[in-house]
């Protein structure tokens, strides 16, 4: 019983992933209209530019044409459904919550391509003239979930022997 209740807290939390992702990128598109104001300065290292990325990581596949997109949104199922078995068997609170992170990321981009056929990205961060690729809110849980899972996955390997 106490492990099904944890499965829907991890549930619970990619829902919150994927909502929170949503509603930023349908509050810019559509409240702030985002795309006809440019680049929208916020603080001295962050901006809010639109750019919409029909591959994957780092603009990988930007050329990819409808059979990408739907490759994509299939490989993104596959990935969900295969990481919620992860958190169905895992023993490690702290492994399952990362990979819910990843779940609710994925949610997020996988909806973008369902709906605009590419995913919407509108953070860029910067220092001076050096600017890093623009990302999302999914994009930051995805990252940060599977860091989670490769420190948790590491933390053998960190143990000094006696």
């Amino acid at each position: 019983m106490v492990k099904r209740l944890l499965n829907y807290n991890f549930f619970i939390t990619s829902l919150i992933i994927f909502f929170v992702d949503f509603w930023s990128k349908y509050f810019l598109l559509n409240s702030f209209d985002l795309e006809s104001k440019g680049r929208v300065f916020i603080a001295p290292f962050i901006d809010f530019v639109l750019v919409y990325n029909p591959g994957i990581s780092f603009g990988i596949f930007s050329n990819g044409d409808e059979l990408q997109r739907v490759i994509l949104i299939i490989l993104s199922i596959l990935i969900i459904l295969y990481l919620i078995y992860w958190i169905r068997i895992s023993n490690s609170k702290f492994m399952s919550f990362g990979f819910s992170l990843i779940i609710g990321g994925a949610l997020g981009n996988m909806v973008d391509r369902i709906l605009y056929g590419k995913v919407v990205d509108f953070i860029s961060l910067h220092v001076f003239d050096y600017y890093w690729y623009v990302f999302n809110i999914a994009d930051i849980a995805i990252v940060s979930g599977g860091l989670s899972v490769l420190m948790y996955s590491a933390k053998d390997s960190f143990k000094t022997s006696k």
